[in-house]
């Protein structure tokens, strides 16, 4: 089973209001925003739970990282 591990959002297309937006409006959980250069990152599961991972993309260059 994939479980969503982080949601990735550009910052060249989305403001941080904007992308909060989009994370609430599509269920996902709005517990801690990593900003980095290109993406506001958006934790959904603890990473060190899992072993692989796999990056699914969205419409506006949204993607999702998925743990297997």
């Amino acid at each position: 089973m994939k479980q969503v591990q982080s949601v990735l959002i550009p910052r060249s297309k989305f403001s941080l209001l904007r992308a909060k937006d989009w994370i609430l409006s599509n269920k996902y959980k709005l517990k801690k925003v990593d900003i980095t250069e290109n993406y506001f990152r958006f934790r959904q599961e603890t990473p060190s739970q899992y072993k692989s991972f796999r990056m699914k993309t969205l419409s506006d260059g949204i993607k999702l990282v998925l743990a297997v």
